[in-house]
Parts: C-alpha cells; sequence; structure tokens
C-alpha cells in the first residue's frame, strides 16, 4: 500500500522553485538545446512566455515542464532530504517526477536520528549524525508517549489511551481505537506496536503487544474496538514482531518462534527453530532484502546476530554483511548498504539510556567506539529513522483477516 500525501512546508516551495530553475539553467546550459533565459534576443512566443510568468508572479513558473522528466529526475537523486519535499511541492508535474522515483530516492538515503529538541516541546528533528545536517518538523498536537515506528510513522499513545500515527515524511496520519482498560493495564508501561496493510484495498491494521503478557491486540483503523488474540502454548511475553512475504512472524521473550495468522487454529504456528537467549538479554526482529534476522542484545550492548530461515527452520549466525551495517535501536533497527557513504560490516547502536551516545561494534561483539549523536547536546535522540522504510505500508496475503 503506498503512502501518499503533501508535505507541510511552510509556504517554501516559490523560493525553493526559483532556485533550483537558476541552479539547472547554469548547471546544464551547455546541454539545452535552446536557452529560455539568456543568450539571443527572444522570440515573439518567448516574450508570451515571459509575460505569463510575470502574471503570475514568478518569472520560472512557464518553464517548470520544459525541463525533460529524465533529467529532472538525474537532478533530483542529487538533492538532500528537505530539498527532495521542497521538489515535489512546486507543481504537479514536478510533484509526479517526484512521485516516479520517491522509493529509489529514499532507499539511498542515510539512516537518520529521530530526536527531540530540548528547546521546544513540538519540534523534532531528522539528524544525520554522518554529514551533521538536520531536517525539522513540527508536530502540532504531539500529545503521548512514543510507542514505536513503523512503515515510517511514528507512533504514539495519548492521555484518552488511544492511537496516533503520523508518517514523517507526508504528514499522512492514521488513528486507531481507545484501548479498554483491562487491557490498557497489562500493555501501559512496555507496550509496542506494528502497522500493516492487507492486499484488500482500504485496509490497514495495528497490532500491540507486550514482553509482560502472551496474547496480540488487533485493530483496523476504521474500527472502534480491539481483539485479543491469546497465544497457545505460550508462557512468556512476546519479545518483537515482523511482517515478511505477507506474514506476522512472533518471536517471544522465552525464545519461541512462529506465524501468527487470527483466521487459524491455533493462531499462533510454531517453528522449530533452535534459538539460545541468555538470560538477561533482549532480542529484537529485523527484515531486509526478504530475509529476517534475529538480535541479541543486553541493555545497551550488542551481543550476536542470526538469519532465520522459516522456510527450512535454520538458525544461522552472521559473522559478515560485507559493503552493509547494522544500525539497532529499541524501536526500530534495520541493515543498511553503505557502500557509497561508509565502512561495512558494522553494528551502530543508539543508546536510550546513554543520552546522546552512539556506540560501533563489530558484528561478533566486540566494541569499536562510542561517539556522541550530536556535539552540542541540544537534542535528545529516541531512534534510527530509515526513510526507505517511509514509503509502503508492509502487507500482508489475502488468508489474513479478521
Amino acid at each position: 500500500m503506498e503512502v501518499d500525501g503533501r508535505p507541510d512546508l511552510g509556504g517554501m516551495e516559490k523560493a525553493f522553485s526559483i532556485n533550483v530553475m537558476i541552479l539547472l539553467v547554469e548547471y546544464f546550459a551547455g546541454c539545452l538545446t535552446v536557452d529560455h533565459f539568456r543568450g539571443a534576443a527572444p522570440t515573439i512566443k518567448q516574450r508570451k512566455r515571459k509575460k505569463t510568468c510575470r502574471r503570475l508572479d514568478n518569472r520560472f513558473c512557464g518553464a517548470r515542464d520544459i525541463l525533460p522528466k529524465d533529467l529532472l529526475g538525474l537532478v533530483l537523486m542529487k538533492l538532500s532530504l528537505i530539498d527532495y519535499l521542497a521538489f515535489s511541492g512546486v507543481c504537479r508535474f514536478w510533484r509526479f517526477v517526484s512521485m516516479d522515483i520517491r522509493k529509489k530516492f529514499m532507499e539511498r538515503q542515510k539512516p537518520l536520528v529521530f530526536a527531540r529538541s530540548k528547546y521546544s516541546k513540538k519540534a523534532r528533528l531528522l539528524y544525520n549524525m554522518f554529514d551533521g545536517k538536520t531536517c525539522k518538523t513540527m508536530l502540532k498536537n504531539l500529545v503521548g508517549d512514543l510507542v514505536g515506528l513503523s512503515c515510517g510513522y511514528l507512533i504514539l499513545n495519548n492521555r484518552n489511551r488511544g492511537f496516533w500515527l503520523i508518517n514523517l515524511m507526508t504528514r499522512h496520519e492514521l488513528h486507531f481505537p481507545v484501548l479498554p482498560e483491562k487491557a490498557w493495564g497489562i500493555f501501559e508501561n512496555h507496550i509496542r506496536a506494528v502497522l500493516f496493510a492487507s492486499t484488500q484495498p482500504s485496509r490497514v491494521f495495528l497490532v500491540l503487544f507486550s514482553r509482560n503478557h502472551n496474547c496480540l491486540l488487533l485493530s483496523e483503523s476504521s474500527a472502534s474496538s480491539w481483539q485479543e488474540y491469546l497465544l497457545p502454548n505460550i508462557n512468556a511475553g512476546i519479545s518483537d514482531v515482523k511482517i515478511l512475504d505477507g506474514k506476522i512472524f512472533v518471536l517471544t521473550c522465552d525464545g519461541h518462534f512462529g506465524e501468527f495468522n487470527p483466521k487459524a487454529d491455533p493462531v499462533l504456528k510454531l517453528y522449530n527453530m533452535p534459538i539460545q537467549r541468555l538470560s538477561q538479554s533482549s532480542a529484537q526482529l529485523v527484515t531486509s532484502d526478504n530475509k529476517l534476522y534475529m538480535i541479541i542484545y543486553e541493555f545497551n550492548r550488542y551481543l550476536s546476530f542470526f538469519e532465520l530461515d522459516h522456510k527450512m527452520e535454520s538458525v544461522t549466525q552472521i559473522y559478515d554483511l560485507g559493503s552493509k551495517s547494522l544500525f539497532l535501536s529499541q524501536y526500530n533497527s534495520s541493515v543498511v548498504d553503505t557502500t557509497d557513504w561508509g565502512a561495512g560490516n558494522v553494528v551502530c547502536v543508539l543508546h536510550k539510556h546513554m543520552c546522546n551516545r552512539c556506540s560501533f561494534f563489530h558484528l561478533i561483539g566486540n566494541k569499536l567506539a562510542t561517539t556522541p549523536v550530536y556535539w552540542n547536546g541540544c537534542l535528545e535522540p529516541y531512534l534510527w529513522y530509515f526513510p526507505g522504510e517511509s514509503c509502503d505500508i508492509s502487507g500482508v496475503s489475502d488468508e489474513f483477516g479478521t
């Protein structure tokens, strides 16, 4: 399911369009067959175009759709994230071009640190700790506790025990019903959430789980209540939930791994996977390149990394990711290709309890270094944000339903 929406950039589109058009013309002046802004005396047709642009109070407005789509696409791939969002708001044609390559553009972006400014209650920032650039977004009505991040949506529960989701790139919002008082007492302190969509049109679901209880709560965005599913033969809480290949996979705190389907009987199909866990460690599932991984970590220290093959019911420890690196935080983690901008085969851990710290580990568990996320200390980091995950909501197969 593709998420579509127009970013709110505070009226900067006009100024941005002028700057980009000047940049385009100066840079590609030797490549363009006709220069509409310099050179020989203007023709009658060019004079009419100039008058039209003046009437629209934008001297480059009439030339926006002259540049070829492929040329705009090449320029767009060289822009920063904030410039990409401004580009998409200039005009309908530029928006069409930006939407056409959005997934490719977002997947090439570096992981960002989602952080809160100490000096503003509403301001939230996406900070690139590798080049020091910051993207600020003003989230109005930001009330409640952070539950997690899923498919590019920030998940919060408000004071009324309801759930509000917002896509940080498109500002698209989703709302889910209030939790019953009984369920709130169980999930209040350790609640986690995952967003997904069914292949049927306009059906978006949110699943809630907790390390304290062996049940899943499921609701549709248009529903008014939650459905509870107690997992059979499970005596521990749920460590993580992930969507892959149209299926919902569940990892429990005592090392059980299975597939959840509310239409099946039983609702949880357990796999015979030899998963070993340390008594004080935590586990998290990660999906990347149609593969499912499991991270074992303890407090703010990375321990080990495994690939889970549910078809073969096998677990393989990973010691080498090649040009890729693992980015780990409490709410969101991913495997990212770092070929173009950094060294691979590294684990980057964003600390929650050690404010403003990021540690780097080798895949075998050896600690390499610890560095501040933001040097002047005015940000409070929460989690990693991966722009490539903001384009689509993970889907499940037609067999799923409530």
